[in-house]
């Protein structure tokens, strides 16, 4: 019986084989070879699959028909043989190192849920996002990491994370569409572990595009939906203490930002939906400020609420 690989790289895709293949290419210049590559394909409609043949002894390629994304992702972990799992979008790049500083982050923190690198987005090289000189503790983890997302510090992107498998077990990525899929999966994980940085430098590549999914707003209104509703329904009840009022004021982040980005969008009708929704959640945090302005950010023209949200940071 053929060894287990350390690692399992899972790659979601659909119908974007040109940029898919730049990404695996990525993975293939690894400094870490201990891996397997499995690569979900969620019902491509173009030749995504034709011009994955070239690659068939280095990937594993699994077809289903499309589900969406959480699923895929879903199809990938059960799929998945590594003790570690890494997702990696399959519009993000990896640097060559990226693998092999996760890989000597556990061996030396065991006990860590995830492990995250620094990154960069493809609009602004060179400048590091998640900079361990602001975030790392001594300890080598990032302390309180849903307060620290609900103050604005992006830490939850999938292409950056690394899982131990075991601590994950049991957990499922949201398979409903237009909503933040990812965060139902990575809370309840924060809370069987911390989350360590490894490395100094960027080692991961966050690509900007016209299909960004993060980029449109239903992502954003249907995603702080979904959370309420799983919170409602008890889905984060192992969620307990300081960790979980980190979550409550990571939720409250979500929610404004989605009117938010509703307003920006022109979807006046939507933002309101959401805002009244979301407002006894942040009246509960005292996010006055986000209540009173926000009916007025709705009367603006677009370009200019667009301009007034680039410069607060409530």
């Amino acid at each position: 019986m053929a060894r287990s690989p350390l690692i399992s790289v899972v790659i979601p895709t659909y119908n974007r084989p040109s940029l898919l293949i730049e990404t695996l290419k990525t993975v293939f210049a690894q400094t870490f070879a201990d891996y397997e590559i499995i690569v979900v394909d969620d019902g491509s409609t173009d030749d995504t699959v034709e011009r994955l043949r070239p690659y068939s002894g280095r990937i594993r390629l699994i077809s289903q028909e499309n589900q969406g994304i959480g699923a895929a992702r879903n199809r990938g972990i059960d799929e998945s043989r590594g003790k570690y799992v890494a997702l990696l979008d399959h519009d993000d790049l990896w640097m060559p190192g990226k693998l092999q500083a996760q890989v000597e982050f556990y061996l030396e923190h065991p006990w860590c849920s995830m492990v995250a690198v620094p990154f960069e987005w493809s609009n602004r090289p060179g400048d590091i996002v998640l900079d361990p000189r602001k975030v790392r503790s001594d300890g080598g983890t990032i302390e309180r990491v849903m307060l620290r997302a609900a103050e604005g510090t992006v830490v939850l992107l999938s292409s950056v994370l690394m899982f131990d498998r075991d601590r994950a077990r049991g957990l499922r990525y949201a398979t409903r569409r237009n909503c933040i899929e990812d965060i139902p999966f990575q809370v309840p994980l924060y809370g069987r572990g911390p989350v360590g940085l490894a490395g100094d430098e960027a080692l991961a590549v966050y690509r900007f595009h016209e299909g960004n999914y993060s980029g449109q707003a239903v992502f954003y209104s249907e995603g702080i939906r979904l959370l309420r509703e799983l919170d409602r329904d008890g889905e984060f009840a192992e969620i307990t203490g300081d960790v979980r009022e980190d979550m409550q004021a990571f939720f409250a982040h979500i929610g404004r930002a989605a009117v938010v980005r509703q307003l920006r969008a022109g979807n006046r009708r939507a933002a309101l939906s959401t805002y009244l929704a979301e407002f006894p959640y942040q009246a509960r945090l005292s996010r006055w400020r986000f209540l009173l302005s926000a009916p007025f950010l709705g009367l603006m023209p677009r370009a200019l609420v667009g301009r007034i949200e680039t410069n607060r940071r409530d």
